[in-house]
């Protein structure tokens, strides 16, 4: 009682039965719990501001490869990412930038989803590569509300305008679609510009073009990621013109790339539709990828290795993408007594 007491007579503090404390002590006491806290708000931030930084970067670079067809979409990191396309233990050596290799008289053009190459001579892109991936491909963002707008990124005498293509009897066809850009408003934004657009028959543009396009999202929901590449085709030596301030090349048909790269299942195909109001079914528009590269001197993927590319741009089976999964198989009890029809 009597420590009590004198403690606080001092000014002190009694802490368990036996201590006692100055108001030196105590102060002394309260600046190092203060020190500890301080140290301890210092080790908070520090990892506050780490893990902002491993997450920021992480979202920054998928966001360069989506604005750039990039770090995410190149797929040239060695790092392997879950549930995407890999040979081994790495990623497919896939580029968007390198998809395509051939003729060269126009501009790379790098936008939000998708990359593509535009002819300066047609007015047309040469080709539009893009990957669509399963959550892209469930992307719910109305198309509504976009409109077709001139690529300020080409020189002037190459901004195909809107108006170009009234009084025609084409339509301003995408190459790549805005049902594959839903997942994001620029992604969606950046595919209406006319450089991502050529002349196309309205019936091969509402029925026969848009059925592979559904399809396209339809392989991308169940094997995860596909690559896809498109354009067009000219047969004549001096094509259709379109346009008023502008020449636009009417293309004489249209080509499409589809590459699965998920591991132990690729799979390559390629279709050619004649751009005509002649209903084309899917099956008859089949073709090669190594046909297509003949058929518009293009070489396609020639980053993949020589025998994987030889290998899948000779396939041309339809049903390697249609199939659907087969169905648990039955024991003999689940099996017995069922009809077969």
């Amino acid at each position: 009682m009597w420590r009590s007491w004198l403690a606080y007579a001092s000014g002190g503090r009694v802490v368990g039965s036996s201590s006692l404390l100055t108001p030196t002590m105590m102060r002394r006491k309260r600046n190092k719990r203060l020190g500890f806290g301080f140290v301890n708000c210092v080790l908070a931030i520090a990892l506050v501001v780490a893990t902002f930084v491993v997450t920021q970067t992480s979202a920054l670079q998928y966001l360069k490869g989506k604005l750039a067809g990039g770090s995410e979409k190149s797929m040239m990191a060695a790092m392997p990412i879950p549930g995407r396309a890999r040979v081994g233990d790495m990623r497919p050596l896939v580029t968007l930038k390198n998809a395509v290799r051939g003729r060269k008289n126009g501009q790379l053009l790098v936008k939000t989803g998708y990359v593509s190459y535009f002819n300066y001579e047609k007015n047309n892109p040469d080709w539009v590569a893009w990957e669509l991936t399963s959550d892209e491909a469930y992307g719910r963002l109305d198309r509504n509300g976009y409109e077709f707008t001139s690529d300020n990124a080409l020189p002037v005498a190459n901004r195909v305008a809107f108006f170009d293509y009234k009084g025609t009897k084409y339509d301003r066809g995408h190459m790549c679609p805005a049902g594959d850009m839903k997942w994001s408003p620029v992604a969606m934004r950046d595919c209406f510009y006319m450089s991502n657009v050529c002349p196309q028959v309205r019936e091969l543009n509402h029925v026969s073009w848009e059925r592979l396009e559904s399809a396209c999202r339809r392989w991308a929901k169940k094997m995860g990621s596909i690559y896809i590449i498109c354009g067009p085709v000219y047969w004549k030596k001096v094509p259709e013109y379109i346009g008023v301030s502008h020449r636009v090349a009417v293309p004489d048909g249209f080509f499409k790339v589809v590459l699965c790269l998920k591991n132990g299942k690729e799979k390559g195909i390629a279709f050619y539709y004649d751009n005509t109001d002649v209903s084309q079914p899917m099956r008859k528009a089949v073709r090669s990828i190594d046909q297509i590269e003949k058929m518009t001197r293009l070489d396609f993927f020639s980053e993949l290795p020589d025998g994987m590319e030889n290998r899948l741009e000779s396939m041309r089976n339809l049903d390697d993408f249609e199939k659907k999964a087969s169905p648990p198989a039955l024991s003999r009890r689940e099996g017995a007594g069922r009809r077969k029809w």
